[in-house]
């Protein structure tokens, strides 16, 4: 492995350094609440899939089709965020400001005419879509000058469309592309064209002048076209550490009077920035620095526009067109008190054997239904705070409510194998009788149960609290589920879990937890040996853990299974143990949003939009949990060490 990919490996979780690496300071910006966006439109994703599968169930093939365009439109989820002005006012700079790393190209010559798009990505790569070319082509960062230069692509000779560059930013994760654009106003032409060719893609524009030469006629011009296609502006005036303090707020008052010719005044909010101190306290995690640079101001602008305005309107449009499904005359009679009586008569004579039942189905819809009113009332009379949140435990979003929740364990009625009474028939087949019939039992159980599981919020509910099954058990259930059923089925118990690890005492009540989900074997002389090299190996990673350097690296880690965990906090400081739950704690909510979107964009017929976290995000949360299944113990008498 070379040193890029190993730096490319080490930057997969790069956002959870982010997170703390300013210490008590704020160098970094507050992210909290795009993902509170990010959850409630998985949660919307969830009741979607209810309603389709019941939809499905019933024939009823048009509302059925309307609810999977819903989730294609959730999945899809693109809203561009793009970065437009003349050329050379440092917006390539910005950027690199903003995600904290001089990841875009910058320099003397202005870019060619190639569309730069940031997205989210588990690790740093490109791929550039070219001209007359069916797939685009992958390669690492370091290739990117190499064709959106002008130096390395002199007049886009390369015939490059875009360039998309992934990158593990955390904005990034939470519903919008950052598009860099060519300058406007250049010798070469086409990068003007390009440039206003994109403008009907935009959904809200950084519009970057700079201090040196503010609001050239140009750039009025410009201002003048981009309006017929967005409305959501925010005005950046670049370079301000270039001029003196005493000068800057005649720049901001000649920059606010000229784009007052053009637009409302009442519309304008000016943001003066130095890019240049932008890095260096993005780079450094200097708090006084980065708030010295202008960029705080604009990036919490832009994080409450991005969680509050866009979001709130997003979510309340798909929730509209999903209620008008809803009340069309082909939906309408599954909500009458005929399915419901029939739905009670069944449950009291047992009759009702699978999810698959058409009555059950109709029930799935009302429930379903009702979850959305509930919403519905909530996004308009506004109570999302400033903060992103709000009271949603009658929805179910709140991990709370599943923890205090007083119910009795899966029923499992409803999905019981049949019993084979045959014993002759056993005693025919080949192996052990008793041990063919566990296993067929097993996997009748395990046939039923993953479909179940995948479709009833009600039994995910009580596998969450369950905790799952013992490692063995999960891993033959996997076996036989699909990726999206498995992430769907088990994303409540992956949120259960990062959720305790973030609750009540840091050390008992998580040590607890890690005791009760990791099992081990003593009885394998294997496993003997292992268990001393595992012992020997976990000191050696304690101690580089209790240096301060060696943490970081570990904080960018996918860090250990749940089993490992309890045994290096089980000989680990009080300080040790605290970082460590707080990085597993992030890891496991990552998996879970990950775990969601992968089934929302299977299901919506979007998979081109998945990225390789996204697809494995079920095994890996599973394997974290009770351990790669190369090393699980599949044994009925495993205990503790």
């Amino acid at each position: 492995m070379n040193d890029e990919s190993k730096n490319d490996l080490a930057n997969a979780d790069a956002d959870k350094s982010l997170a703390t690496e300013a210490g008590n300071g704020r160098a970094v910006p507050e992210i909290e609440q795009l993902r509170t966006y990010g959850q409630i439109k998985l949660k919307l994703a969830d009741i979607f899939h209810v309603i389709r599968q019941g939809f499905l169930t019933l024939d009823r093939q048009n509302a059925e089709n309307d609810f999977r365009s819903l989730m294609a439109k959730l999945a899809e989820d693109r809203f561009v965020l793009a970065v437009l002005g003349q050329f050379k006012r440092g917006k390539s700079s910005l950027m690199n400001a903003i995600i904290g790393e001089p990841l875009l190209p910058t320099g003397v010559l202005p870019l060619t005419s190639a569309i730069t798009i940031l997205k989210y990505g588990p690790r740093k790569k490109i791929l550039v879509d070219r001209e007359n070319s069916l797939f685009p082509q992958e390669l690492p960062v370091s290739a990117l000058p190499e064709f959106v230069t002008e130096k390395g692509n002199p007049g886009n000779q390369k015939k490059v469309k875009a360039v998309f560059v992934e990158t593990p930013f955390p904005l990034l994760r939470y519903g919008f592309e950052f598009v860099d654009t060519p300058g406007v106003g250049s010798i070469i032409n086409a990068n003007t064209d390009t440039t206003y060719n994109f403008l009907p893609e935009c959904d809200a524009v950084l519009f970057v002048t700079g201090a040196d030469s503010p609001m050239t006629t140009i750039e009025q011009e410009f201002l003048e076209k981009i309006k017929e296609y967005v409305s959501k502006i925010f005005f950046v005036i670049n370079k301000i550490d270039l001029v003196a303090g005493s000068e800057r707020q005649e720049i901001v008052s000649y920059v606010t009077e000229a784009i007052g010719t053009r637009i409302d005044h009442a519309a304008i909010k000016i943001y003066p920035i130095s890019s240049q101190l932008a890095l260096a306290a993005r780079v450094s995690a200097n708090a006084v620095l980065y708030e010295q640079s202008g960029l705080r101001a604009l990036e919490d602008q832009l994080i409450s526009f991005l969680s509050l305005e866009k979001s709130t309107l997003f979510l309340s449009s798909v929730i509209q067109k999903a209620l008008r499904i809803l009340s069309t005359e082909e939906s309408q009679d599954i909500f009458s008190e005929k399915y419901l009586t029939e739905r009670k008569k069944a449950i009291k004579t047992n009759k009702v054997t699978f999810f698959g039942d058409p009555i059950d189905a109709a029930l799935s819809i009302v429930n379903a239904r009702d979850k959305l009113v509930l919403l519905d009332s909530m996004m308009r009379e506004k109570q999302f705070n400033e903060a992103g949140s709000t009271n949603m435990e009658d929805i179910e979003f709140s991990q709370d409510k599943l923890l205090k929740k007083e119910e009795p364990a899966i029923q499992d009625t409803q999905v019981s194998p049949k019993i084979n009474t045959d014993i002759f028939s056993d005693l025919n087949a080949k192996g052990c009788p008793v041990c063919n019939h566990l296993a067929n039992q097993a996997f009748d159980f395990f046939s039923h149960y993953q479909y179940k599981l995948s479709l009833d919020d009600e039994t995910q509910t009580g596998f969450a609290k369950e905790f799952g099954f013992c490692p063995l058990h999960t891993w033959q259930l996997i076996s036989i589920s699909s990726p999206q059923g498995a992430s769907i089925g088990y994303a409540k118990f992956v949120e259960r879990v990062a959720y305790l690890l973030s609750k009540g005492d840091l050390i008992s009540t998580n040590l607890d937890l890690i005791r009760h989900l990791a099992l081990d074997s003593n009885n394998c002389r294997v496993c003997k040996l292992l268990s001393k090299a595992e012992t020997s190996y976990i000191q050696q990673l304690l101690t580089k853990i209790n240096d301060s350097d060696s943490r970081k690296k570990y904080s960018n880690s996918q860090g250990v299974c749940l089993k490992h965990l309890y045994m290096l906090s089980d000989i680990a400081s009080e300080e040790i143990r605290n970082f460590l739950f707080s990085h597993e704690q992030l890891l496991f909510e990552h998996d879970a949003e990950d775990m969601r979107n992968y089934s929302l964009k299977h299901e919506a017929l979007r998979r081109d939009l998945q990225n390789t976290n996204e697809k494995d995000a079920y095994w890996r949360a599973i394997a974290r949990i009770v351990g790669d299944k190369r090393v699980c113990m599949p044994w009925p008498e495993d205990k503790e060490i």
